[in-house]
């Protein structure tokens, strides 16, 4: 141990300022038994002696052993043939009145205490290795030793600071293994403690996963436990982030990007001390077998041809052998209706047109399935079409029912009915989320509401797979009514006077047939005409009738095929 010339002087009782002191011999090393020092040098007197004192106790208490008188000598031979621990300390000896011998460092007969390894870290494609110092206070310097092929050498002596970079080494292609060995004046080296042993990363690409494997070796020669192994990663030349935490020797990261440069670093820390150290670098071009990955259906509608249309979308890159649109009526049993084109390009976003699902039957389901290189199947979430159904109802009404909206992953917000006529399109209601009725009070007197149509729109949100949130709308099918006809006839009529003919009004018709005819009071028939703009003027044959009262029948047949007649009585006034 050193003495400091405080402590030295309390032990000799000056308490006043101390001015002056002697200097000790520059007490080197001790080999073997032999002690070693640079002569010092002290202008205040004569030279008298150099004293040996020793000890088997570092704490004392020390006894002088010998005196030197040659100024001039430096080494001492100490006589100990049991090889008995012993620690020394000098001091100078000059005639130097009320000055105060300092002591030297306190040394022992035995080799230098270890230096123990922090870390061996990769930088910049170089190992470093980082020490301790030896609290040998001899220690002047410290042996670097590596492991190689034919065994542990020493690869360079370091006399300054506590870290080493090897440049001849190459911690990419494999671990390094290092030793750092305390040195003394006289040659003695501490022990070799614990081998220290970098980490070597590999990186391999799993095609069929879309991942990039990452394995690696342990870190060798720490103490403590290893509490943290963070996995860093670059992708095309960017900053290294940390991806994740693991606690063996293997990470997978997946859904890489095929053709995209991937760069790893194992960067581990032992508990208790917090050093780190962290491996070498290792980049890889991910070469994989895209998948269909982050598919989803994004919208089923009904165009105005009431053919579904269904919009998905998937990885444009995928590597599809196959890919298909499922239908289904129940949401189950799903069966193919399509195969869709793989041949690449392929293009995000995709649609087919379904002219035979029936969308104006009832509600359909449908879905997306692929089958990728790696014979991966994926499906989409599913999504069905909004049924609409339109009758008539009593006190001119149209009532119009529809199924709720049902597209995985998605929220309807609003819906939205409307109205075709042939006064063209119109906007019947706006109705909340839950709705799924509303009915059409119509004009009763109005041949262009004789035949409304109806379809109805969805708004909503769809979440994706990646975590955005779309909106869209889907429509339903297109629903017509066809209102009853109605016949409006005259009760009578005047040929000489306003009400010349005997001609009926029919409303709210779409006729594919008419028929009318008038009878005389014996059942004769006196006019018939399957022309509705043709009425009877009170005539047989081109000749005017007597005033009376005849009876009618009218019959009108709709396009929808329904019939609806008329009978009833109209008398002639002349």
């Amino acid at each position: 141990m050193k003495k400091s010339i405080l402590l030295l002087a309390l032990a000799l009782g000056f308490l006043g300022e101390i001015t002056a002191q002697i200097l000790p011999p520059d007490f080197s090393c001790v080999r073997g038994d032999t002690l070693f020092w640079d002569v010092p040098t002290n202008a205040c007197g004569p030279f008298v002696s150099y004293e040996i004192w020793a000890s088997q106790n570092p704490n004392g208490p020390f006894v002088l052993q010998a005196t030197v008188t040659n100024p001039a000598q430096d080494f001492y031979a100490f006589v100990n043939p049991s090889g008995e621990r012993w620690y020394f300390y000098l001091l100078s000896n000059f005639n130097c009145p009320g000055q105060v011998a300092v002591p030297s460092d306190t040394l022992d007969n035995r080799p230098p205490e270890v230096s123990p390894i922090v870390a061996v870290t990769v930088e910049s494609g170089q190992a470093v290795v980082t020490w301790e110092p030896s609290p040998s206070p001899e220690v002047y310097a410290y042996v670097i030793y590596r492991q190689t092929s034919i065994g542990v050498v020493p690869v360079d002596t370091v006399f300054s600071g506590f870290t080493y970079t090897d440049p001849d080494a190459d911690p990419t292609t494999g671990t390094v293994s290092y030793y750092v060995n305390a040195l003394d004046p006289c040659g003695n080296t501490s022990i070799f403690d614990v081998k220290h042993t970098s980490m070597f990363a590999q990186a391999e690409a799993v095609p069929c996963r879309q991942s990039i494997r990452l394995t690696w070796n342990p870190y060798e020669g720490w103490t403590n436990a290893i509490v943290s192994q963070e996995v860093w990663v670059g992708v095309n030349g960017g900053a290294l982030a940390t991806s994740g935490n693991s606690i063996g020797t293997s990470f997978e990261l997946g859904n890489v990007m095929d053709g995209a440069t991937y760069c790893f670093e194992i960067r581990a820390e032992e508990g208790a001390t917090g050093a780190t150290s962290t491996s070498n670098q290792v980049c890889i071009v991910a070469d994989i077998v895209e998948s269909a990955r982050g598919m989803y259906l994004e919208n089923v509608s009904v165009n105005a041809s009431n053919e579904t249309v269904v919009t998905w979308q998937w990885n444009p890159l995928a590597a599809l052998v196959e890919a298909q649109v499922l239908r289904s009526e129940q949401n189950t049993d799903y069966q193919p209706i399509a195969t869709v084109p793989t041949t690449p390009p392929l293009v995000a976003t995709n649609t087919f047109n379904d002219a035979d699902g029936g969308a104006s039957a009832g509600k359909v389901f449908y879905t997306i399935q692929t089958l990728d290189g790696c014979d991966t199947m994926l499906t989409s979430n599913y999504g069905s079409t909004i049924h609409l159904t339109a009758v008539p109802g009593n006190d001119n009404q149209n009532l119009l029912n529809w199924t709720a909206f049902d597209i995985e992953n998605a929220t309807v917000s609003a819906y939205t009915v409307y109205k075709v006529t042939g006064l063209g399109e119109s906007l019947l209601a706006s109705l909340g989320n839950s709705a799924t009725s509303t009915e059409d009070n119509y004009v009763p007197t109005s041949i262009e509401e004789a035949q409304a149509c109806y379809y109805v729109v969805a708004d909503f949100e769809l979440a994706t797979p990646n975590g955005d949130i779309i909106a869209r709308e889907s429509r339903s099918n297109t629903a017509c009514v066809e209102q009853a006809a109605r016949i409006f006839a005259p009760n009578a009529i005047v040929p000489e006077g306003i009400n010349q003919e005997f001609r009926p009004l029919i409303v709210l018709g779409d006729m594919a047939e008419y028929e009318l005819r008038v009878f005389d009071r014996y059942g004769h028939e006196v006019f018939s005409t399957n022309e509705l703009s043709k009425g009877w003027d009170g005539r047989k044959n081109g000749k005017p009738l007597a005033q009376g009262t005849y009876a009618y029948y009218i019959r009108v047949k709709q396009a929808n095929g329904k019939v609806t007649e008329k009978k009833g009585f109209v008398v002639l006034i002349r």
